[in-house]
């Protein structure tokens, strides 16, 4: 399957192929256009999966200044809304957009990715996942506001 799929950054035509594919989870245009125009200002990285058969499959963005305040204070790029549609779920996507996230974020020179994830049954798949990946919790526990626990993952080794 992942012979098949190509990921690339977020194109201007692209919002409406997300928007159309996305929409039975209640994501239309103006998400994706919201998206795009922050990426032409360089406040966020989104990162599409296209089958090469079936178009976007998939999609996840980097927040360079997370809104949570423990990654935004230690300058720690956050990984946000990452999404697989369902029949191309657990074929390695998803797993395809984190590193591809990772990549980015080294080459801007970032050493440690932040990803958050909400804790009741719904999000169960990603909340086995992350640690799965290496991303263990930040230390500070669950968010009251949010119920999401916040995971970070070295992007090097001490040695280089």
């Amino acid at each position: 399957m992942l012979d098949a799929i190509t990921i690339r950054k977020l194109r201007a035509a692209d919002r409406d192929l997300l928007a159309h594919t996305f929409e039975d989870w209640h994501k239309d245009y103006s998400q994706f256009d919201n998206y795009y125009l922050e990426q032409l200002l360089d406040k966020r990285l989104v990162l599409v999966a296209h089958h090469n058969q079936h178009g976007a499959v998939g999609y996840v963005t980097i927040l360079w200044d997370s809104p949570y305040e423990q990654f935004w204070r230690r300058h720690i790029p956050e990984i946000v809304d990452l999404n697989v549609m369902t029949p191309y779920q657990r074929q390695g996507i998803g797993t395809a957009l984190i590193h591809a996230c990772e990549e980015q974020a080294l080459e801007r020179g970032y050493t440690v990715m932040g990803i958050s994830v909400v804790q009741n049954e719904e999000y169960a798949a990603p909340n086995r996942l992350y640690p799965a990946l290496g991303y263990v919790p930040d230390g500070f526990g669950i968010t009251a506001h949010d119920n999401e626990l916040h995971l970070v993952r070295l992007l090097i080794t001490p040695n280089g």
